[in-house]
């Protein structure tokens, strides 16, 4: 009896259709040239929380000191190296055989959040900080819902749902290798609309400036860096992203849409050093830290 072959036919579904995604939009020079834009986007506010770390005492103001107890954190009142004051934030990242190492400070300013901050702060990467490339150092705005203050940390590679968390940090890059250490200052950032990355992950999306106008900080010295985040109106893409370099706007993004659900609000920053493969120890410093509700910019 022949064998009875048996087809099996495999329908091929298309996924449905998503909703399109609203993509940020660069206004940095467009802001510059309008007096009334670039004034609106400085107007100052009521500052929420300031430190100029003088003492130990200011890492108690920090819900989490990563490195506290082992000294990679840890106030340093050496002759000189304060920006202002005689103390400063010194954060190292361990030589760890290519593991990768860190430590930080984060803030909590919840529960009930805020709909747009500014976070001023100076920073200074030591004279031979070299991350070989991958690193998140700088200064960090976080939105989350509900009062955990841990929400959204750990996601790398999740894209946020738009009714939990999103964040953003002014952070340097290497480029491989094709830029000088630290590399050129951009915002690696996570929210609701951000890009999937070729591997399927969702990797903090890169929004800086044009290439003409990247900034690559010069190692052993100070500078002012602010970073700014407004949410959106739930259900409208009209979130804006901005930061300042020592007072000049370096980058200011458009019509994002940060959240879904109006309980997803601002309530964290971080300060933070981290290197993917620490090859070496890696120092950075931070002072004269400033929270508020509008533009704060440099110390006068």
């Amino acid at each position: 009896m022949p064998a009875l072959l048996v087809a099996l036919v495999v329908l091929q579904v298309a996924p449905p259709e998503q909703e399109p995604r609203p993509e940020p939009v660069l206004a940095t020079e467009a802001t510059r040239a309008d007096a009334k834009a670039l004034a609106r986007l400085q107007q100052p506010g009521e500052v929420l929380f300031h430190d100029e770390f003088e003492s130990a005492d200011s890492l108690a103001s920090y819900f989490e000191v990563r490195g506290k107890d082992d000294g990679r954190a840890r106030i340093d009142d050496t002759a000189g190296v304060a920006h202002a004051g005689h103390g400063a934030l010194r954060l190292l990242s361990p030589a760890a055989e290519g593991h990768s190492s860190g430590a930080g400070a984060s803030f909590w300013f919840g529960p009930d959040g805020r709909e747009r901050v500014h976070l001023r702060y100076y920073v200074k990467f030591a004279s031979d900080y070299d991350q070989g490339n991958l690193n998140h150092t700088g200064g960090s705005l976080s939105g989350v819902t509900g009062a955990n203050k841990w929400a959204g940390m750990g996601g790398a590679g999740i894209r946020p749902k738009g009714d939990d968390d999103f964040s953003t940090r002014f952070e340097a890059w290497r480029d491989w290798g094709r830029v000088a250490p630290p590399g050129f200052l951009y915002c690696y950032t996570y929210w609701m609309d951000m890009k999937i990355d070729k591997d399927g992950h969702y990797w903090g999306n890169m929004l800086g400036p044009l290439e003409k106008e990247r900034g690559v900080p010069e190692r052993g010295k100070w500078y002012c860096h602010e970073l700014m985040v407004k949410a959106n109106e739930p259900g409208a893409a009209n979130g804006e992203l901005a930061a300042w370099i020592d007072g000049k706007l370096y980058l200011h993004y458009t019509g994002i849409r940060w959240r879904s659900d109006a309980k997803v609000l601002l309530k964290r920053f971080s300060l933070d050093v981290y290197v993917h493969a620490a090859a070496k120890d890696n120092v950075v410093w931070y002072d004269d830290v400033v929270l508020s509700t509008g533009y704060v910019g440099p110390v006068k």
